[in-house]
């Protein structure tokens, strides 16, 4: 007998399974077409972070001869924090962007015209005119008029849920941000709660500073490859339990 611990999936919905598959489909061609396609997606999404971040008590042990009864203050009356936008594409970090509020349509809206065109300067042209935006199927991504000005924008090179390129829903094992970005960034803020919102902030973008190429393209490459190709063995069904 030996114990086993369950791994957290998304809960896919009926019709999930062959959308998943239909994107891996898409891949898979355009790989065939452009082997080096992986670097032109902009792989994007956000993310809410707060001060009273959850701790990995696991990790926390303290070794004595007698219980010294150690306690870690939280502060779970009190919440603040930041939302945070994040890119990878290429072996690079884009931002972190902090935005205040909710994200709906018209902000989303506004960051795209306003913010994302100044934060993409760091790119090399050859690379920003051959950009494959994604997103995922968050509502603000949806809106009408965020989709008409990626279709403008980026005509055929965009993935979203309604997008030219189908982006199936309920897919953060697919997306790098989702299973390598924020665990990473929230494993190392949290490790020593932020005292305040600036500090919080601070945090943030000195971890995202201290992200190497190599880090970043292992995950939109060969762990993006690794998930994609388990998606398909799988049926376009959960795979995570079986990949770690």
């Amino acid at each position: 007998m030996h114990s086993y611990r369950p791994d957290l999936v998304q809960h896919l919905r009926q019709g999930d399974a062959p959308r998943r598959l239909a994107f891996v489909a898409w891949l898979m061609t355009s790989l065939d077409e452009n082997p080096s396609i992986l670097n032109s997606i902009l792989w994007t999404d956000e993310s809410k972070f707060t001060n009273n971040g959850v701790i990995n008590k696991q990790n926390n042990r303290y070794w004595d001869d007698q219980n010294p009864h150690w306690t870690f203050e939280t502060n779970n009356q009190t919440v603040w924090g930041t939302n945070v936008w994040c890119g990878l594409i290429g072996g690079k970090l884009l931002g972190p962007f902090f935005y205040d509020g909710t994200l709906n349509g018209r902000r989303y809206y506004n960051f795209l015209l306003n913010e994302l065109p100044m934060i993409l300067d760091d790119i090399p042209l050859a690379l920003r005119v051959n950009i494959i935006f994604q997103h995922d199927g968050a509502p603000a991504h949806n809106a009408h008029i965020v989709r008409d000005y990626l279709n403008a924008q980026f005509q055929n090179r965009w993935l979203g849920t309604y997008g030219p390129i189908e982006w199936p829903p309920r897919s953060p094992d697919l997306t790098p941000l989702d299973f390598f970005l924020w665990g990473h960034l929230k494993t190392i803020v949290y490790a020593d709660p932020p005292i305040n919102l600036q500090n919080l902030k601070d945090k943030i973008t000195a971890t995202c500073n201290r992200l190497t190429d190599e880090q970043i393209t292992a995950a939109t490459n060969k762990e993006f490859m690794r998930r994609a190709e388990a998606c398909f063995v799988h049926g376009g069904e959960q795979f995570e339990q079986f990949i770690r």
